[in-house]
């Protein structure tokens, strides 16, 4: 991507082969300043581009999601029941966990190990 500077020489470039007439003292600046501003409407109209997606999406996601309470109220209620038993078994398996800490110390020491080979065999040279 071309830098402003580069633009702005290129743009200058273009105007002053097109005119044979002395340039005025402030053509440059006027130049500029049409550059500018070009650039500050390309940002306003990201800022308001993302701005509307996601006021859309503000708007749509939560009527999605009622509209799938209603269409699939089954499917909502197996959804629930499932988070209400993910708790106890995320505890279950932080125990579980908590008795086998050698066992995970190790092959976590072996996948870093693995991780720090791999890293440097595919390390670009100097």
């Amino acid at each position: 991507m071309a830098s402003s500077e580069q633009i702005f020489d290129e743009i200058l470039k273009k105007s002053l082969k097109k005119h044979r007439e002395p340039i005025r003292d402030d053509f440059a600046r006027e130049l500029l300043a049409k550059i500018q501003m070009a650039e500050q409407q390309n940002a306003l109209r990201k800022v308001v581009l993302q701005e509307r997606v996601s006021l859309a999406a503000f708007i749509l996601l939560p009527l999605a999601a009622i509209a799938v309470m209603f269409v699939f109220p089954d499917m909502v209620t197996g959804l629930g029941r499932l988070l209400a038993e993910l708790p106890p078994l995320i505890i279950q398996a932080l125990i579980t966990l908590a008795k086998q800490w050698q066992l995970l110390a190790y092959y976590a020491l072996a996948l870093s190990a693995c991780l720090y080979a791999a890293y440097e065999v595919l390390r670009p040279e100097n």
